[in-house]
């Protein structure tokens, strides 16, 4: 048997020989190290001639997820042309292309493909992943690809997982939990328990396909995330604004000291309701009262509805720091989530609309039943106003403490290669890779 690598990911680099082949499972468990070598193998010897494609959300992420870690594992090998958004390895050309909405299927339409490698499969859109499939036409042409599971009304689960569950030369599905990647730590492994709650417990930790259903933030607890006074003293504020004229116009302050835990906490809110109070504002109005409410605060950036152009115009015209909100919802609610769950997160018992939306944040049972996970969009402006603070300033944070733990896993492994070239699936040196 192979050194450090687990059994899961033997299996999957040994038998994954279907047209698609997909590893689903928790996070941190080893999936896309391995199917990363399992593509690689296929450039390398296994594979039939012709064009590859490496895909995901965006280029970015492919970069960061994929081409990073093979440039890794290749030793360097890999010269990626960024304007052309390709490469080439083992004398086999690759192409990169980002799937981040419906209009990208339009980026492989007419292109035919030996293999492909996807990264994510469930956060790409399903017309991308249905165009790709019947782009992979050269006899003998397979797909390699791994994602955390989603709602069991995916169209990934429906219609490929669970229609092709008894033909293993169409699909093949790997199950993997977090005791499949052999690098990680019981005090990392708990560690990550304990970051996910609830429905991305249940999806990311355990693997499981589940619905989104009830309370989003169904761990939320007045006697542990709400405090009467801030606490500590704020080595940054930042305001997060939801614009609403005819809807609820919210905002909220959050501060910021890494110095201590929680680190993070909303202190303050601004809240208009148009409709009970029986008139709107204006623009120059809005601006004012946050001048009003918040100006006494060394406020480092405000994070501003994206839909909300014509006040962020007044904004910059009052001198204020604006930027647009990352509005990615899903992700963004994942992100307090986490926030909340580690205990770096808090509210203030002042901010009483902000606590009255938390609790009664649901899932829509609509989109549930068409497999996609969406809120319920009411009664959503303050904790929309938090998720923009949280996610735009801090949310890269997570990821980047995530990819700071995968960059020295993989600098791990390209030492151990270096010290025992063959243990090892697919090593390569600077003769070029071993046989498999």
């Amino acid at each position: 048997m192979i050194k450090d690598f687990s059994k899961k990911q033997l299996e999957f680099f040994n038998e994954s020989d279907a047209r698609l082949n997909i590893a689903v499972g928790a996070v941190r468990s080893g999936k896309s190290h391995i199917t990363i070598h399992r593509f690689m193998k296929e450039l390398f010897r296994a594979g039939p001639e012709g064009r590859y494609l490496i895909t995901g959300k965006s280029e970015r992420t492919v970069l960061m997820n994929i081409i990073e870690p093979m440039q890794e594992f290749t030793g360097g090998l890999i010269r990626y042309n960024r304007g052309m958004g390709e490469f080439t390895l083992f004398g086999k050309k690759v192409y990169v292309v980002g799937a981040n909405d419906e209009r990208a299927e339009g980026k492989i339409r007419g292109a035919t493909f030996a293999g492909a490698l996807v990264d994510e499969i469930t956060i790409l859109p399903e017309s991308f992943f249905r165009m790709l499939l019947s782009r992979l036409s050269i006899e003998g042409a397979k797909l390699f690809g791994g994602t955390n599971p989603d709602s069991p009304m995916h169209w990934l689960k429906t219609d490929f997982i669970d229609k092709f569950a008894n033909d293993p030369t169409a699909l093949k599905h790997f199950r993997f939990s977090l005791d499949d990647n052999p690098t990680l730590s019981e005090t990392f492994k708990n560690s990550l328990k304990k970051e996910y709650q609830g429905l991305w417990h249940k999806r990311f930790i355990l693997g499981d396909w589940v619905l989104a259903e009830g309370a989003i933030y169904d761990f939320f607890d007045t006697d542990l995330h709400v405090v009467k006074t801030p606490p500590t003293y704020g080595k940054h504020y930042f305001l997060g604004v939801d614009y609403g004229t005819s809807n609820a116009f919210a905002a909220v302050l959050v501060g910021y000291n890494d110095d201590n835990k929680p680190s993070l906490w909303v202190e303050k809110e601004y809240y208009w309701d148009s409709k009970a109070m029986g008139y709107q504002k204006t623009d120059a109005e809005y601006a004012l009262d946050l001048q009003r409410e918040f100006g006494g605060y060394p406020i480092r950036m405000l994070y501003l509805d994206p839909s909300a152009a014509s006040f962020q115009v007044e904004l910059r015209r009052q001198k204020m720091p604006v930027k647009q909100a990352n509005n990615d919802v899903i992700d963004g609610i994942r992100c307090v989530s986490t926030m909340l769950s580690q205990g770096n997160l808090v509210i203030c018992k002042g901010c009483t609309n902000l606590i009255k939306e938390i609790e009664g944040y649901v899932w829509d049972d609509n989109a549930v039943k068409r497999g996609e996970d969406k809120p319920v969009k009411q009664r959503d402006h303050a904790i929309d106003a938090m998720r923009y603070v949280i996610y735009s300033h801090f949310g890269n944070k997570t990821t980047l403490k995530e990819s700071n733990y995968l960059d020295s896993y993989q600098v791990g492994q390209q030492k151990a290669y270096q010290q025992n070239p063959m243990a090892y699936p697919g090593y390569t040196n600077s003769n070029g890779w071993q046989r498999y």
